[in-house]
């Protein structure tokens, strides 16, 4: 099976592990990841030009139709940026004949025979849960953890359909498959404090220790991430929770002994 790989920005420049990991984990489930001259996924300037923005996510759509093949992310924000293409792509015409000429002029089109999935609905949709299960040679049974599910990805669900924004399942089962004990946790859906950090970092601040103080009385020792803005907010803060963020690609490897 191949994918048309997309870290994103995030990762190249400030999670290389998590990109390790990915790398690491789909070569254990024979997956090849194929790497093409992708670009930036458009998100960072959807509040101010949404054409480019769109353009930018649909461009690479199309350079992995080229290739025949569906994108695969472990960023929760890119993965929300091309579901966002894709929807105003499909609904917006007079938009999408724009960007179709952008497109035109480098030969690449869009017939929305591919598709964007983010690394963890895939491990949760195609790869399953029983398969995970069978593959664990290290069950992660002796750390308690929450998971934090990342705003990107689950809303809003009409454009993501990522699972049920207000009842979520997936992080939970693919963690459960690994043997990892997770606890339930009423906040697990709420926001890292991360979109707020440059306009109002004292109030993201806030949130994220709020946050962690909260997954601390919840009993846990780490709070899990799929989003690499969410794992960069809850490193960034310095608090004394005794709850450590890891990424979930961390336990994920571990478990599988790779």
């Amino acid at each position: 099976m191949k994918l048309a790989y997309f870290p994103g920005c995030k990762i190249s420049f400030f999670q290389s592990q998590y990109g390790d990991d990915v790398e690491a984990v789909m070569a254990a489930l024979d997956i090849e990841l194929v790497t093409l001259t992708f670009h930036c996924c458009g998100n960072p300037v959807r509040g101010e030009d949404l054409e480019t923005s769109l353009y930018s996510a649909m461009r690479n759509l199309a350079l992995a139709r080229l290739s025949g093949l569906d994108i695969i992310t472990p960023c929760k924000c890119c993965f929300g940026q091309f579901k966002h293409a894709i929807h105003h792509w499909n609904e917006n015409p007079d938009l999408r004949k724009k960007i179709e000429v952008k497109l035109a002029v480098e030969g690449l089109y869009w017939d929305g025979k591919n598709t964007v999935r983010h690394l963890l609905e895939y491990l949760y949709y195609d790869i399953g849960v029983e398969k995970l299960a069978q593959k664990v040679k290290n069950s992660q049974v002796d750390t308690a953890m929450v998971v934090q599910y990342g705003c990107h990805a689950l809303r809003p669900m009409g454009i993501t359909q990522f699972d049920n924004p207000h009842a979520p399942k997936i992080f939970e089962a693919v963690l459960s498959a690994l043997g990892a004990k997770v606890l339930p946790w009423s906040r697990r859906t709420e926001c890292c404090g991360n979109p707020a950090a440059k306009l109002n970092p004292t109030l993201s601040e806030t949130i994220a220790r709020g946050k962690l103080a909260s997954a601390a009385r919840a009993g846990a020792d780490q709070i899990v991430t799929a989003c690499t803005h969410c794992q960069m907010q809850y490193e960034d803060v310095d608090a004394d929770s005794g709850v450590s963020p890891v990424l979930f690609t961390r336990i994920l490897r571990k478990a599988l002994d790779i």
